[in-house]
């Protein structure tokens, strides 16, 4: 029997054995398990990783719902044992105690098994209604227990209840499907509390080095949970989001084949897409671009970027709420393998962040990416002034960074005009 279908197996049994509001019949053969009546098929795949210690399984429980155009909710699960054989049952558990529950509660429109809906106005906590939305806002959702492991001040946790904000920026970097699965880990450790958010397994992923607990801990620990959530079908954010990731993957596609930027967002706009919606991309995409090309190599990125509005407001706004940044980063794996290699380094170096690196690689014989830290980049609107971006520019530099050069050009995309030198940061 291979890991795959002995995974399975826990599983099924897991279900079988709490029985309950996880009832019902289940069938497990040709490498998928049926489950509840037949209204959720799983399958499984177990990661490959020669670095995962013997006794840890990294799993990708894969629950597809035929009454809903067979979405598919990803989730990642880690077990944690003496041997891959207790890994194995560790990964069947969690994913029936803090899975199952929210995907059962979808399906049945009601919270059963510790699963509470989000976001009920006027809600009971107790009765599985929470008033609040743990941070998805504009869905319909159902968020799963927590499990932890490390902290030794358990009760402290039950203070990381529905007002805290386990699922910030899922709502704006989900993908434009109705239906999506999120999972929230947060870590304390020596560097205070920090959150990892994961969508649809690996699809998108955040991480913030300082969330906002609001309750002190002791020592080493980390608590995660799942959640199901739902846009309505009509929502025009669905809309939004999927012209959103068009433009995306049309600017990729089209930027090798035009000489300047200018160019290329002339010629967006005439095949209809927004120029509001192209200049986003142009400045917000491309430092998605840029850091899904770098970011292996260590260098510690901004998690804001500072916005110069045409109104004349500044804002610090993180990258993660951007839609614009969370769909290309999301995008950019794919098209890591879909085009050219060549066409897809020049995309990703052509935003300020990467020309940096690329200035400073070009300036040492023996370079250490890791000890590269960035301040936040300055994105303008269109049509923001001078003055607004000087200030945002104030609030994005400290006072001892030197000066930017008057002017910079991008070697391989010029402009038909210089380049501002607040762009080169």
């Amino acid at each position: 029997m291979t890991e795959r279908e002995q995974l399975l197996e826990l599983i099924e049994d897991a279900v079988t054995d709490h029985g309950g509001d996880l009832g019902g019949w289940t069938k497990l053969g040709d490498g998928e398990l049926r489950l509840f009546d037949g209204r959720a098929t799983v399958h499984v795949d177990i990661a490959d990783d020669e670095h995962t210690a013997p006794g840890v399984v990294h799993a990708h429980v894969v629950t597809t719902l035929p009454e809903h155009d067979d979405s598919e909710l990803d989730a990642c699960v880690f077990g944690i044992g003496d041997d891959k054989q207790s890994a194995l049952a560790e990964v069947a558990t969690l994913w029936m105690t803090s899975v199952a529950g929210p995907i059962r509660s979808f399906l049945d429109g009601r919270p059963v098994c510790m699963t509470c809906q989000a976001g009920v106005a006027g809600g009971q906590i107790d009765d599985g209604f929470a008033p609040g939305d743990y941070g998805l806002r504009g869905v319909r959702a159902f968020v799963g227990p927590t499990i932890q492991r490390g902290f030794d001040n358990t009760e402290a946790l039950s203070d990381l209840d529905d007002t805290k904000p386990w699922f910030r920026y899922a709502v704006e970097s989900a993908s434009p499907r109705p239906l999506h699965l999120a999972k929230a880990t947060i870590l304390h450790g020596e560097r205070g509390w920090e959150r990892t958010l994961e969508i649809d397994g690996h699809d998108v992923s955040h991480h913030e080095s300082s969330w906002p607990a609001g309750i002190e801990a002791n020592g080493f620990g980390y608590a995660a949970r799942f959640a199901v959530f739902e846009f309505a079908a009509d929502s025009d954010e669905l809309r939004r989001r999927a012209e959103l990731d068009r433009a995306i993957e049309r600017f990729a596609e089209l930027y090798a084949h035009h000489q300047s930027v200018d160019e290329l967002v002339d010629g967006m706009v005439d095949e209809g897409y927004s120029i509001d919606l192209v200049d986003e991309i142009e400045k917000v995409s491309t430092i998605a671009f840029g850091r899904a090309y770098f970011e292996r190599a260590g260098i510690r990125y901004p998690e804001t970027v500072v916005r110069a509005r045409a109104d004349g407001r500044i804002e610090t706004v993180p990258t993660a709420s951007l839609p614009a940044f969370s769909r290309a980063r999301a995008i950019a794996g794919r098209l890591a393998t879909t085009m050219p290699e060549d066409e897809f380094r020049a995309l990703c170096l052509y935003n300020a962040e990467s020309q940096v690196i690329v200035q400073y690689l070009g300036s040492t014989n023996e370079p250490e990416l890791s000890k590269i830290k960035m301040y936040p980049s300055v994105v303008p609107d269109r049509g923001a002034s001078d003055a607004t971006i000087e200030r945002a520019l104030s609030n994005a530099m400290p006072p001892e960074k030197p000066q930017p050069p008057a002017s910079f050009e991008r070697p391989r995309r010029p402009r038909q005009k210089p380049k501002p030198w607040w762009k080169f940061w």
